[in-house]
């Protein structure tokens, strides 16, 4: 049974300025988040936020939430290394 993955709103405008390269990324990694959220290679659990992850594609992150009990993800941010843990 898969996971229905969704973007917040900062998330979805941050993927559609994105260039079609990294969006072709970021889309692969949604379709393993739909499968495995919690186990996969490039998937990581953020240090001091409780339940929040990182999925790591080259120098960009998406950060997202698991409800297991909605069997949902919610990417809430993208965005460059640096940059995306800043809040």
């Amino acid at each position: 049974m898969s996971y229905q993955v969704l973007l917040s709103k900062t998330a979805r405008k941050t993927y559609d300025k994105l260039p079609q390269k990294l969006q072709k990324g970021v889309d692969r990694a949604i379709e393993y988040l739909k499968v495995n959220p919690l186990h996969n290679p490039n998937a990581r659990v953020l240090k001091g936020e409780t339940g929040s992850y990182r999925y790591q594609i080259g120098g960009w992150r998406i950060l997202y939430e698991v409800y297991e009990e909605a069997r949902e993800v919610r990417i809430y941010d993208i965005g460059p290394r640096g940059d995306v843990y800043k809040h």
